[in-house]
């Protein structure tokens, strides 16, 4: 495979963008399938789950190859929806490229500036379309500035599209100055003619425009430009690319992916613009002693294959990997960085969508499923013993809603559990945990509807029935001083060895309560620390009212032991477990406050019920934030607890006719007038919380 020429590309927007619609036109007019699935009528190749397909939106990140001028893509469909957001962050981890849609109606929305966030804090470059421009109200010129305003890039139209809503026919290329016409019963003849003169003026002073800021990213096509006035299409595609790679500049498109307009030059840009893993940075990661390795795309250099996906099937979990260095074979032996433990590949497969395709082998920049791992988690990196190389993690976002889990039938308690195992391995924003008062099995999730799909699946997928109780927000507790605590605990198993250990726990605000490591889990053997980590006594922070802590971090300084046998681990892991214990007490000291998950809210509704939503908005407690009356859009941060079934109201106060969407914006206090309340629902009374007080 020439490298060169392969692209991993992501699809990425706010739900209802149209992005999976996008997807489908890259399938038919690259060949791959010959029919147009429709995400409306459920015939959607990439929404292949039925929980997808009978809602009409994208719930697990699909992946397929493309060919497409003699490169191949890589595509990944990923979720619009904010409850399934780990799938979009999951896949900008392992991609070199992404198309973002955005629609031409609404703009930049809040999922739309939650996804490019992850698109660049993993220095991800981008294309970005203006989807729909043939829908009433369509604005080119406002989606492109809402582009530069709310996401603070620098977007360069490299088209401008003739008419809009139902008189968006065609574009004009900038870059070759041409008009772009769509014809064909399913727009799969594209014909390129000459600018009409009554849009030459326009089309001259949007590729002056193009020119001078293609320019100023080189310092070559600087002296050219100021030389000729001018740059050729070469050279602006040189420039383009080149700023596109270095995250200067992101090329704007407009289309109608719905009427098949737009699509092949957007394929044309995948290739033109993006990079291939060649073109990315050597991949980065920490070896077993410690030290920082780098690792080029080298198919003849040791492995490093990152699982960013795992998915349950019923006859055993597909595991999907990125392949960064190295080549991966079938029936390969291969270890897990973190833990050391062996897993062997079983069959190598190229997905497209739900259908597979048996490898022999694979290589740098390829996108793979495997089957057979046993070990292997979300995050993880496989390598060759002796070559372990653990390349960095992923990161996840805290879950804002609970439910507890029951079977409906006492004798399907040990299945439900199985079943609730196997989708909290598959899916990392998913937590089960015990409700330690009652016994319960509680799922953590990103919403209500995350947490609805997973309860569907328990029934189709694992024919398992649960009974639930009423969804809760997860709340979380945090100091309300500067924290600090020590603790140091010996056990004796047995005359000839007591095992000591000391930790230390630190204020870290806003963060989740983390392992931050220390001299003393550092000298570990790596089994203990296995064991450690599995047992989850270093992940187990709470606080005196029972929910997980935030703001503060554990460190393990020491552990003796005073035997020169190794200790076993569940010997360390009590002493870890009874330090931890011992400096939370002294850390907490001074009492927690509750805090409760807080949401960024966008509302649009026709301009006549603005007042009204307002009106509900302030009796939620919502802070309002901004207000459009012409774009008829509400942007504020309110309380996740505040807004359960908002949806119906919404409905009910704009004739249906009102949408809204919300992202998490993190963690805020109680307000004190809430506290008991919510405390007392969780059977709470007379708290050490300095907040009920």
């Amino acid at each position: 495979m020439d490298r060169s020429k392969l692209r991993n590309i992501g699809v990425v927007a706010h739900i209802d963008a149209g992005k999976t619609t996008v997807s489908e036109r890259f399938l038919f007019y690259t060949g791959v399938e010959h029919r147009m699935g429709e995400v409306h009528d459920g015939t959607a190749t990439m929404d292949w789950m039925d929980e997808e397909r009978e809602r009409g939106i994208t719930i697990t990140a699909a992946v397929t190859t493309l060919p497409w001028r003699d490169h191949l893509i890589q595509l990944i469909d990923t979720p619009g929806h904010v409850d399934f957001t780990v799938e979009v962050e999951r896949s900008l981890r392992v991609l070199d490229g992404a198309v973002v849609v955005v629609d031409a109606v609404a703009g930049v929305q809040a999922q739309t500036e939650t996804v490019v966030r992850q698109a660049t804090r993993h220095r991800v470059p981008m294309v970005l379309l203006v989807n729909k421009m043939d829908r009433l109200g369509a604005d080119f010129d406002a989606a492109v500035a809402s582009v530069r305003s709310r996401l603070g890039l620098d977007a360069l139209p490299l088209q401008l599209p003739l008419g809009s809503g139902a008189e968006f026919i065609a574009v004009i290329d900038l870059i070759h100055m041409q008009v772009l016409r769509w014809s064909g019963e399913r727009g799969e003849v594209l014909e390129r003619g000459a600018i009409d003169a009554g849009d030459l003026a326009a089309a001259n002073s949007a590729r002056d425009r193009l020119c001078a800021r293609v320019a100023e990213t080189d310092d070559s096509l600087t002296d050219r430009y100021l030389e000729s006035g001018s740059l050729d299409a070469e050279e602006l595609l040189l420039g383009l690319r080149r700023a596109t790679i270095e995250r200067q500049l992101v090329a704007v498109f407009a289309g109608a992916a719905l009427r098949n307009l737009g699509i092949q030059p957007l394929l044309d840009a995948v290739v033109d613009l993006l990079p291939s893993p060649l073109e990315r940075p050597a991949v980065e990661g920490e070896a077993a002693d410690g030290t920082t390795l780098t690792r080029p795309p080298d198919p003849d250099l040791p492995l490093a294959a990152l699982v960013y996906k795992i998915f349950h099937e019923s006859y055993g979990d597909l595991a999907f990997l990125r392949i960064y260095c190295g080549t991966l074979r079938e029936g390969q032996k291969l270890v897990v960085a973190r833990t050391g433990r062996v897993e062997r590949i079983g069959r190598l497969l190229r997905m497209h969508a739900l259908e597979r395709a048996a490898l022999s082998e694979a290589g740098p920049g390829e996108l793979v499923a495997v089957s057979g791992l046993k070990w292997a988690a979300t995050g993880d990196t496989l390598c060759p013993r002796g070559e372990e190389i653990a390349l960095e993690g992923m990161r996840f976002p805290e879950p804002v809603m609970s439910l507890t889990v029951e079977p409906r039938e006492p004798g399907e308690a040990e299945k439900l559990l199985e079943a609730l195992r196997r989708v909290d391995r598959e899916d990392p924003s998913l937590q089960l945990r015990e409700d330690r008062e009652t016994g319960q099995s509680v799922l953590d999730g990103m919403g209500e509807l995350h947490l609805e799909v997973v309860l569907h699946r328990l029934e189709r997928e694992f024919r398992v029935h649960a009974r639930t109780g009423r969804p809760q927000v997860s709340y979380r507790e945090r100091p309300v001083a500067d924290a600090r605590g020590a603790g140091a605990v010996a056990i004796d198993t047995d005359p000839a060895i007591a095992v000591q250990a000391q930790v230390e726990l630190h204020a870290k605000a806003g963060s989740p309560f983390q392992f931050a490591g220390g001299p003393g889990w550092d000298s570990l053997p790596i089994g203990v620390r296995r064991e450690l980590e599995e047992e989850g006594f270093l992940l187990s922070g709470t606080g005196p009212n029972g929910f997980p802590l935030l703001g503060m971090s554990l460190h393990v300084q020491e552990v003796k032991v005073s035997s020169s046998d190794e200790a076993s681990g569940s010997a360390v892991a009590s002493a870890v477990a009874g330090a931890v214990g011992k400096a939370l007490q002294q850390a907490l000291g001074r009492g927690t406050e509750l805090l409760e998950p807080v949401m960024d809210l966008s509302v649009r509704v026709p301009e006549d019920f603005l007042s009204a939503v307002l009106s509900d908005l302030s009796t939620r407690g919502a802070e309002i934030r901004e207000v459009d009356p012409l774009a008829g859009e509400i942007l504020a941060r309110v309380a996740l607890e505040r807004m359960f079934a908002y949806s119906t109201q919404l409905r009910s106060m704009t004739q249906g006719r009102g949408e809204f969407s919300m992202a998490p914006a993190g963690y805020a206090p109680v307000p004190a007038q809430r506290m008991g309340s919510v405390l007392g629902g969780f059977g709470i009374h007379g708290a050490e919380s300095a907040g009920s007080s």
